[in-house]
């Protein structure tokens, strides 16, 4: 199913991630720079949650069959480029690396268990993770429900989201709560689309100027929770972008989004502080290049290839679940 506008949502956010970690190496990170890269992981947050929320409902499965289905499939997508990306940088970085944490990456528990983040972008990923553990148990709880309920559960979250740093560093999850139940909420609200496609852009806009212009993003978890709620708002009501050019452009970055996401810290090290002493038109090459080159790869030989197994092995478990449920019902009967 073709999502123009969710493609331009995800593109724009993985563009500005990128945009920030490079504005970090080659200039220097100041609170702009650095509130982009926050801006583009909250886009990340809605866009994924809401997306995740869509799949489980074209799934039309329920119970532990639908729990089992999703385990697979995000399994199957999040680790194994993961695991390729930590293993170069494991292999080839200077860093000492200890088999502890180079463990508590792999399983991507880093918060969980004070570990060092092998690479910056991996903060977000734990997140996403433990996440996933109760978007299906969301999923099943309001599908049904009216939408006031979830708008009530995000309230609810904001008070827990503010104690959270009271209580425990592990429990972090719950800080950017607020963020992925946005995503929730323009799920349930979907389906609206009054509004003209071309203010979705300039909402976007609109949301990310009074993010960065907000007075201190290193702690500014009331702007994220506003500007996630501003987008998960925004997304029901507005029609798909209908310009094939853009379009297509948004689509293909939001294809190789994962592996731009994953890959281009490394690569930043390698290009501009490993290779300082070449001409910045050289390290610009080198940079884009292996970018180009190890994204592609990396969709084609492990990303796209594990997408499909965990859609055939949540398949065929799913399958397995209806038959032995009737072959139970032929005995009983």
């Amino acid at each position: 199913m073709l999502k123009p506008n969710l493609d331009f949502l995800r593109a724009l956010a993985v563009l500005l991630v990128l945009v920030a970690h490079v504005a970090g190496y080659t200039i220097h990170t100041n609170r702009i720079t650095f509130a982009l890269g926050q801006l583009g992981v909250m886009l990340f947050f809605v866009h994924t949650s809401l997306v995740l929320m869509q799949s489980l409902e074209r799934q039309q499965l329920a119970g532990a069959a639908l729990l089992r289905a999703f385990y697979l499939q995000r399994a199957c997508r999040i680790y194994p480029l993961c695991t390729v990306m930590l293993l170069a940088i494991y292999l080839f970085m200077d860093a000492q690396w200890t088999p502890f944490e180079l463990l508590a990456n792999l399983l991507l528990v880093q918060n969980l268990v004070y570990a060092r983040y092998m690479s910056t972008v991996l903060w977000s990923l734990c997140l996403e993770v433990q996440m996933y553990l109760v978007l299906p148990l969301l999923f099943l709880f309001f599908r049904r429900r009216p939408v006031r309920w979830l708008f009530a559960l995000w309230l609810l979250s904001i008070p827990l989201a503010v104690l959270q740093p009271l209580l425990s560093a592990r429990l972090d999850v719950f800080e950017f709560a607020p963020c992925f139940l946005a995503g929730v909420i323009a799920w349930r609200m979907q389906g609206r689309q009054y509004l003209p496609s071309w203010l979705w852009p300039l909402l976007l806009a609109l949301v990310g100027a009074g993010f960065v212009a907000y007075a201190e993003p290193r702690a500014n978890n009331h702007g994220r929770w506003a500007a996630c709620l501003a987008v998960g708002l925004a997304i029901p009501w507005l029609r798909e972008l209908a310009t094939p050019r853009l379009n297509r452009a948004c689509q293909f970055i939001a294809k190789y989004s994962y592996g731009i996401y994953l890959f281009h810290p490394l690569l930043l090290w390698l290009s501009f502080r490993t290779l300082a002493g070449l001409p910045a038109l050289w390290q610009w090459s080198v940079f884009l290049a292996l970018l180009v080159a190890l994204v592609g790869l990396g969709y084609h030989l492990v990303e796209l290839p594990m997408i499909r197994l965990g859609a055939r092995l949540s398949a065929r478990a799913s399958v397995q679940r209806a038959g032995g449920q009737l072959a139970g019902r032929g005995v009983d009967g």
